[in-house]
This record gives C-alpha cells, sequence and structure tokens, in this order.
C-alpha cells in the first residue's frame, strides 16, 4: 500500500494531476481541468512543506504542521498551505513581475468542494486563465525543491 503522504508520492501526484488538468482544459472540461489543476498545486505545496523541513522529513505526517493539528478540509485549503512555507509566501510577495502574485490571486480562489461536486461545465475563460496560473505556480514551487516540472 502507498503512503499518500510520502513527499515522492506527493510530489509525483502534482505531476499526474497538472497533465490530468491539461487534458481535461483540451477536452473542453473546465470544472474538472480546475478541480485537479488545483490539486496538482495542493500536492506541490505538501511535498514543499516537507522539504523545507529538511532532508529527514520525508512524510508530510511528519512535518510540524501536521502535528500542530491542521488536519480535515484544511489539508486540502491551499492559503492554510502556503502559510506554513513562508520562503514561498514571501516570494510571492516580493515578485515584482506581479508573475507569481498573479497566479497565486487566481488559484487561492480554488474550492475543491465546489467543483467536486459541480454539474456545470464551467467556462472556457476562467479555465485558461485558472490553468495558465497553475502552471507558472506549479513550475515555481517544484523549481523551489530543485525539481523540474
Amino acid at each position: 500500500m502507498t503512503d499518500t503522504y510520502d513527499r515522492r508520492v506527493q510530489l509525483g501526484a502534482s505531476r499526474h494531476r497538472l497533465k490530468d488538468a491539461q487534458a481535461l482544459h483540451q477536452q473542453k472540461r473546465w470544472s474538472g481541468a480546475m478541480y485537479l489543476g488545483g490539486y496538482a498545486i495542493e500536492c506541490s505545496l505538501k511535498s514543499l512543506i516537507c522539504y523545507e523541513e529538511g532532508p529527514k522529513i520525508n512524510n508530510f505526517k511528519d512535518t510540524w504542521m501536521f502535528k500542530k493539528g491542521l488536519k480535515g478540509s484544511d489539508l486540502h485549503n491551499l492559503p492554510k498551505l502556503l502559510e506554513c512555507v513562508e520562503s514561498l509566501k514571501r516570494a510571492i510577495e516580493l515578485d515584482r513581475s506581479n508573475t507569481y502574485k498573479e497566479a497565486w490571486k487566481t488559484i487561492s480562489s480554488w474550492r475543491n468542494d465546489e467543483l467536486r461536486y459541480s454539474d456545470k461545465l464551467g467556462k472556457e475563460a476562467e479555465s485558461i486563465r485558472f490553468i495558465k496560473a497553475v502552471e507558472q505556480l506549479h513550475r515555481f514551487i517544484l523549481s523551489k525543491q530543485g525539481e523540474a516540472s
């Protein structure tokens, strides 16, 4: 059985969910694309949290934030996850190009429950903007871990 809290699993899942989101977007499945795009960011953030805590932390359950009590739906809350990665939060805030600020602004509105249970196709323009932001931020988060996207 795979431990889904393992850093490498989260990192791999982030890559696969991004590809899934891109494929759904190409098939004009806007809500599904955004749903999986948000999960790509969630998984990449969890992986970065482990990475930032040091080489001995290879499991999300071993991080200080998990031990501190971040559980349940908060584990899918992107702004709460970002709060746990001060270096990334600071890099986004200090971004002079506004690339990452705008990407985060777009992505932080992700509501996984609304998208998961949506019976709507979604909107193309919203999906285009969201997937572009996910691709930019995902690449940035992976680079912070010494990983290529």
